[in-house]
């Protein structure tokens, strides 16, 4: 039988070194395109996911965003402006949960890094639809 223990999220991965380079966001997702966005999985579960993100300045647009999202904002900005016009603005240190169906635009900026726990087969299902999966 084999022991299950605590899995820590790398100290490398927090402070934005050895990401890897992900795929792109779909042209049509991004009105303000992205030049790079990196990443590191450090778990995946049968429920949970959770990774480090890294974007160049840039903007995504959601439509019904297909999972919840919880984040930390590790470096940078995050400007989530939803479909009614509502603005909120992220830092280093805040934390705050995309619901599934939050529908608007989420602008990253200044060196922006984030600490992401989704539902994994929702984030699967999610990247496979966007071309992303890889």
């Amino acid at each position: 039988m084999t022991t299950i223990h605590p899995v820590p999220a790398r100290r490398d991965h927090i402070e934005g070194r050895n990401l890897r380079p992900m795929p792109m966001w779909p042209a049509e997702m991004m009105p303000r395109p992205i030049a790079s966005n990196r990443n590191a999985v450090w778990y995946a579960g049968e429920d949970i996911t959770t990774c480090v993100y890294e974007s160049d300045d840039g903007s995504v647009a959601f439509t019904d965003l297909p999972y919840d999202e919880h984040v930390h904002i590790l470096s940078g900005t995050a400007i989530l402006t939803s479909t009614d016009g509502r603005v909120d603005t992220y830092g280093p240190g805040d934390w705050f949960l995309a619901p599934k169906g939050w529908s608007g635009t989420w602008e990253m900026t200044g060196g922006y890094r984030e600490l992401i726990v989704f539902h994994t087969a929702s984030l699967l299902a999610a990247a496979e639809t966007w071309g992303i999966d890889g």
